[in-house]
């Protein structure tokens, strides 16, 4: 087997999937005021939030397609309130204002972006004790009251219901945020940096040398540059999609098997594995067969849905799994997004408006203090 297709492409219209790859524009303009390396949704993300702040010509280049990597391959969740059991404070408050981000832009967009409300349910295989520390956006539930909220719950202990979280469908999004995002170039490999007096003078690619004002690096992993030393590796996941159930769920679902979200046109995203270690591309019919189990004994009527898509998406992270987000050390104008995770899509309207304002102001927004590479 290969990687395998993702759902998202089976799914999203034609007009779409031609927007996600405009190949190389004629006017493409070669001294750009911001240049963005990267086409996934923090890329996208930073663009738009570097041409929304009227920060002059921005132009986006990517080696392939917008939305080629973990960003099209991933399940698309817009959803903080997991990480507070995971993850630093500094880590969720950026979580929580990116979808406060995404829902404006959504508006301002007039519905674009797609973005689409939903709750969460973390379903346990245990009770869980009432008095137990949670935030205002989350619920405690008895296995009564759960099966009650989404009737098509299996065996279960209890819920925690997480309120107010979102997703979209990652094709839709990066489409919506590619038309706002500047001059945008597909099929442009990126070769050579180089800097001179503690500035990017020169980024060399398959398009012609590129004589930026400022550069963003939104690779998923670093790029290699003198000073920027970041641990980091692509950790690899299984995901399927069953064909359309006749039946809806109410939620999207996370357990120890991994999540459910079920699509608008009715068919079930399951898995999100950590397969750490599985360096080869290609579907593991076991690990599918793993999540297929999983998702039969969380939600016992999809049992016998076919399953015709299987696919792999590996995910940018770093050694602690928290994102950098800063200015490369040594450089006055360049910056780097890096070691998303599992939340790129996720962090993306936060991370790019936070170093749009960096570029603006020339001073690091307060909220990326812990993101900053200098950690490693």
């Amino acid at each position: 087997m290969d990687s395998g297709v993702p759902v998202w492409r089976d799914t999203a219209d034609r007009g779409v999937l031609a927007a996600l790859d405009p190949g190389l524009p004629p006017d493409l303009d070669l001294q750009p005021d911001v240049l963005v390396v990267g086409g996934g949704m923090v890329g996208l993300g930073t663009a738009a939030s570097c041409t929304r702040a009227g920060l002059g010509r921005v132009v986006l280049i990517d080696r392939a397609g917008l939305a080629t990597w973990a960003s099209g391959r991933a399940a698309a969740l817009l959803s903080p309130e997991p990480h507070v059991w995971t993850d630093p404070p500094e880590f969720v408050d950026l979580g929580r204002r990116s979808l406060q981000l995404w829902r404006a832009l959504d508006a301002e967009w007039s519905g674009a972006l797609g973005v689409e409300s939903t709750d969460w349910f973390v379903v346990l295989p245990e009770p869980i004790r009432p008095n137990v520390d949670l935030s205002e956006h989350v619920d405690v539930l008895d296995a009564d009251g759960a099966r009650a909220a989404e009737p098509q719950l299996g065996e279960l202990g209890g819920a925690l219901r997480l309120k107010d979280q979102a997703r979209v469908h990652p094709l839709v999004a990066a489409q919506a945020f590619g038309a706002h995002a500047g001059c945008v170039a597909t099929g442009v490999e990126m070769f050579d940096v180089e800097t001179q007096n503690g500035r990017v003078t020169e980024v060399k690619t398959s398009a012609g040398v590129f004589h930026p004002g400022a550069v963003v690096f939104a690779t998923g992993l670093a790029p290699v540059l003198d000073g920027l030393c970041v641990p980091q590796q692509w950790i690899k996941g299984h995901l399927l999609a069953t064909a359309p159930a006749p039946f809806r769920l109410r939620s999207a679902l996370a357990a120890l098997a991994g999540l459910v979200v079920q699509l608008p046109s009715g068919e079930l995203v399951a898995g999100g594995t950590l397969d750490e270690g599985d360096d080869d591309p290609v579907v593991r019919p076991a690990v599918i067969d793993d999540i297929r189990a999983g998702l039969a004994a969380l939600v016992p009527a999809a049992a016998s849905l076919p399953v015709p898509h299987a696919w792999c998406c590996f995910r940018p992270a770093t050694a602690d799994r928290q994102p950098v987000i800063d200015r490369v050390p040594g450089l006055d104008n360049a910056w780097v997004t890096c070691g998303h995770f599992r939340t790129g899509i996720l962090m993306a309207p936060a991370t790019g408006d936070a170093i749009a304002r960096w570029i603006e102001s020339g001073t690091a927004p307060r909220e990326l203090a812990s993101f900053g590479a200098a950690r490693f």
